[in-house]
């Protein structure tokens, strides 16, 4: 099976790059935890990412992101591992905000690539509901259908934050990104998890579920 570029990137990035890769994954994920998840989850994994965030501009957190590791421990709750209910995507995006957590303090290739897979597992359902569950065959050797708009949404955004990265390795002989390019892909972050949050209130209708 080919490797996608997107994910082939992840393989050669540095650990700074790693850390920057995953912080952005858990910011784009986590508008599931904030339209979704409890007051408390949601305040939780601004607070974490606030850490992943300074990791990924080189400031010192790790004390910190170990701490916040530590208070995740998701909780055992009826529907976390049902994807019918809402909260198996609240668990799946403090996962993500815990992995890259782990990630800051120890980069890790396969942890960035799993990130990204996560991601755009949990868009593909969100896909797959709004366009009415329609299932797909296809044939052996036939080419793979397109994605979904918001996987394609979530792939444009690897692909910024892979460019960007690339941009600034060719124009810097810094070891770590620029603040001002973290500053960027965090902006740019943030803004797909609030334009993600009206497809998750629609799912939420679909679904008939009680937030």
């Amino acid at each position: 099976m080919e490797i996608s570029p997107e994910l082939q990137a992840i393989s050669n990035a540095s650990e700074s790059e790693l850390v920057l890769i995953c912080a952005a994954a858990a910011e784009r994920g986590a508008g599931f935890c904030r339209s979704l998840g409890r007051s408390e989850q949601s305040e939780w994994v601004d607070a974490s990412l606030g850490l992943v965030w300074a990791a990924a501009v080189g400031d010192s957190v790790q004390d910190e992101c170990a701490e916040a590791l530590d208070e995740l421990e998701l909780e055992s709750q009826d529907g976390e591992d049902d994807s019918s209910q809402p909260e198996f995507y609240v668990a799946q995006s403090m996962a993500l905000v815990g992995n890259a957590l782990a990630v800051s303090m120890r980069p890790s290739a396969v942890k960035a690539e799993m990130a990204i897979n996560t991601v755009r597992s949990l868009l593909s359902m969100l896909d797959f509901k709004v366009g009415g569950e329609k299932p797909v065959v296809v044939r052996y050797g036939d080419p793979s259908p397109p994605v979904g708009p918001l996987v394609q949404m979530e792939i444009d955004a690897e692909r910024e934050v892979i460019d960007v990265l690339a941009r600034e390795a060719t124009a810097s002989d810094q070891e770590a990104p620029r603040a001002s390019v973290v500053n960027r892909i965090q902006a740019s972050s943030t803004g797909f998890s609030a334009r993600l949050a009206p497809s998750i209130e629609e799912v939420a209708a679909l679904s008939n579920w009680e937030l």
